[in-house]
């Protein structure tokens, strides 16, 4: 298995380095989740989601709904 492998993030479209062979050097490390906010993004996209994505999802999950 390589250690490290170009994707594309599934929401912004915009490629990085996954680096599923040193997870610990990955750069969703950067990120810190909940379980909650694992599942509130794997229901919505499936593979790496850049770290930015990843900061802007943790912000959408942390919203309260509004009430229409």
């Amino acid at each position: 298995m390589a250690c490290h492998e170009t994707v594309t993030c599934p929401r912004c479209k915009r490629t990085f380095e996954c680096r599923v062979g040193t997870i610990l050097r990955c750069q969703c490390q950067d990120v810190v989740l909940s379980e909650e906010e694992r599942y509130f993004i794997q229901q919505k996209y499936s593979g790496c989601l850049c770290a930015d994505c990843l900061r802007d999802m943790k912000t959408i999950y942390q919203q309260p709904e509004t009430s229409s």
